[in-house]
């Protein structure tokens, strides 16, 4: 029977447990990079929520239902607790206990294992994994005479060093090996590059509200309101100072730069949590210390081992849960005091070996099993998403879901890529934020930029109309309208088509300038050709082949079509009225070529006698 004492004890305890979800997300998306936050916070909730329907339908059976051999629970599925209130209470602890096993593998293969395929082994681990192994070392706890083969054996894990840490680690440690490394960690040589998380604020943070956790998880394994809560807290509280510290001086004494890594201190505390959890009830505060110490050491130099095998654990997951678990169990045997040597009717040296029995089999089942299913999912529906999902981020990827910072980078990157800011989005200012006030001036700067960008543009544009145009008139320019005829001479030559040209200059133009001035000769030089202009085809090209004199290239069209436009032209200039002069009349004579495969130079060279021709036949004529 339990008291209310027990009972708020354990729900309390289950409360603060639950916030290693918390602390778990934080933790691992503050050491992910940002395009992946999303998809880390909503991994952390759905793998938590689908772990408790998976316990409740069917884990919490085989890993606390009447044992079958102690092997595996065979009753309580779909657990009822009508009546039966201690069971909700247990019931409430040991959901939360599946829910941290099952979210520990989501920092390992961080970055690149699609969503789908990760809640599917999360509810593979809730529901039978985690379980199933949880009954060889805990079936005993609901159910009295109960006891697991491990159970049985004297194998002690107080807290799940090894039931919930290393199980989560070893399944884990599967995901690596068959998703593959991020893109990017190790280069062509096999030499490990960091992927510095962004946001180790965020993932400290994580870290004090996992400590704060632990304390729960530790302290509520007793199920009962005792005194000796207060030695589990202490020592728990012992082993992760020093696990901390360890990883302060180890990576400031052995990394790379020599200075104390924030990754190795966060690691080194959570390695000392992992390590004391088997033994908080059994040993000392000296023990505590041992075991937290070389829980430091082991996360740090385990963590270096990862890289030289080439697996990529994004937030050190596998040290951390899996070596640091393996050690902590089996520093149980070491460090246990003797009183309970005594109890259990066991010496020192046969705890030890039941406890390397239990890591082992952890190992193998744990790993076994999910690295066998992993196989037959990732050979029908691979489990790693693509290569350009990856690149842009999950949070995009997989769930369609954006952050400032990284729409911010992305808008960046496609200026730099495309070199243009004409095409750059802006992005939507978060007010009161720094994140916000840097998107502002970036915006600014954008508008900026584009402004230059589009003044440059039209800049450009003037001087591509000026070196093809004619300054004063606005049409072609003997060099432009010179290469139009060359042109066409070829295609009217390879294509056996028609081509004409008119060349043409103003009668008695340098007595306009005379008579009137050379603001009305320009004057009379714009009129006519804003007139002409406004007369002929399409096809046609019009231009001022120097002077007074202009070039008329008509495709397509035979001499005399031709000669019935030139005229035509020659008519409207004739009937042109003139603001500087009442009934001034200004003619033109010209003459109409066709080309017949003859050079360019041929080609205006008839045309100009033609002209000449029209002139001393008394001129405002044309000659073909």
């Amino acid at each position: 029977m339990k008291n209310i004492a027990d009972y708020m004890w354990v729900i309390i305890s289950a409360m603060i447990v639950f916030l290693m979800q918390p602390g778990f997300m934080a933790l691992e998306t503050g050491m992910t990079r940002a395009k992946n936050s999303i998809n880390v916070a909503i991994k952390n909730m759905s793998d938590f929520i689908l772990s408790v329907a998976a316990f409740w339908f069917i884990g919490f059976g085989l890993m606390f239902g009447h044992s079958f051999h102690g092997i595996v629970g065979i009753s309580d599925f779909f657990a009822n607790f009508e009546q039966e209130d201690w069971k909700a209470a247990f019931f409430l602890f040991q959901a939360v206990f599946a829910g941290t096993a099952a979210t520990i593998d989501s920092g390992a293969v961080a970055e690149r294992a699609k969503f789908s395929t990760y809640l599917l082994m999360s509810f593979i681990t809730s529901a039978f994994i985690y379980p199933i192994f949880g009954h060889w070392a805990w079936g005993g706890y609901f159910y009295p005479d109960n006891a697991g083969w491990l159970e049985q054996m004297g194998f002690l894990d107080f807290a799940g060093s090894t039931v919930v840490h290393s199980i989560g680690a070893w399944v884990a440690l599967a995901g690596v090996i068959i998703i593959g490394p991020r893109l990017g960690r190790f280069s062509p040589d096999g030499k490990a590059k960091k992927i510095r998380g962004h946001n180790l604020v965020f993932a400290y943070f994580g870290v004090f509200i996992l400590f704060f956790a632990w304390f729960g998880f530790n302290g509520g394994s007793t199920l009962t309101a005792t005194t000796e809560i207060a030695d589990i807290v202490a020592n728990t509280m012992i082993s992760a100072s020093f696990g901390g510290i360890t990883g302060l001086f180890v990576s400031w004494k052995f990394s790379e730069n020599q200075l104390p890594e924030p990754e190795s201190i966060i690691n080194g505390i959570l390695g000392g949590l992992v390590g004391i959890t088997a033994g908080c009830y059994y040993v000392d505060a000296v023990g505590s210390l041992i075991i937290g110490v070389v829980s430091g050491l082991i996360v740090y130099f385990g963590t270096i081992l990862l890289e030289k095998l080439k697996l990529d654990d994004a937030v050190g997951a596998i040290p951390v849960h899996g070596f640091a678990g393996i050690w902590g169990t089996i520093a149980t045997g070491l460090f246990i005091k003797e009183h309970f040597l005594i109890e259990f009717g066991i010496t020192r040296s046969q705890q030890i070996l039941v406890q390397m029995l239990g890591s082992l089999s952890a190992f193998i089942w744990a790993f076994g099993v999910s690295f066998i299913l992993m196989k037959i999912i990732n050979h029908f529906h691979p489990m790693r998403v693509s290569l350009s999902h990856e690149e842009i981020g999950l949070n995009i990827a997989e769930h369609g879901a954006s952050t400032s910072i990284f729409e911010l980078s992305n808008s960046v990157r496609n200026i730099i890529e495309n070199r243009n800011f004409k095409t750059a989005s802006k992005i939507e200012v978060e007010f009161g934020t720094e994140i916000g006030e840097l998107t502002s001036y970036f915006n600014s700067m954008v508008d900026d930029l584009r402004e230059k960008e589009e003044a440059a543009e039209e800049a450009l544009k003037s001087l591509e109309h000026m070196a093809v145009t004619d300054g004063l008139t606005q049409i072609l320019n003997r060099k432009n309208i010179t290469e139009a005829l060359e042109k066409e001479i070829y295609i009217a030559s390879n294509y056996h088509s028609n081509l004409s040209i008119l060349l043409f200059d103003i009668d008695f133009f340098k007595k306009v300038n005379d008579q009137f001035g050379h603001l009305a000769g320009d004057q009379v030089l714009v009129d006519i050709s804003r007139n002409i202009q406004s007369s002929l085809r399409k096809s046609d090209y019009f231009g001022r082949y120097g002077g007074e004199e202009f070039l008329v290239v008509m495709p397509k069209t035979d001499l005399e079509t031709a000669y019935i436009i030139a005229n035509l032209i020659r008519e409207k200039i004739e009937k042109m009225v003139w603001s500087f002069c009442d009934g001034y009349m200004i003619t033109v004579s010209g003459g109409v070529v066709e080309g017949n495969g003859s050079d360019i130079n041929k080609m205006i060279q008839q045309a100009d006698n033609l002209l000449y021709t029209a002139k001393e036949r008394g001129r405002n004529q044309i000659q073909k």
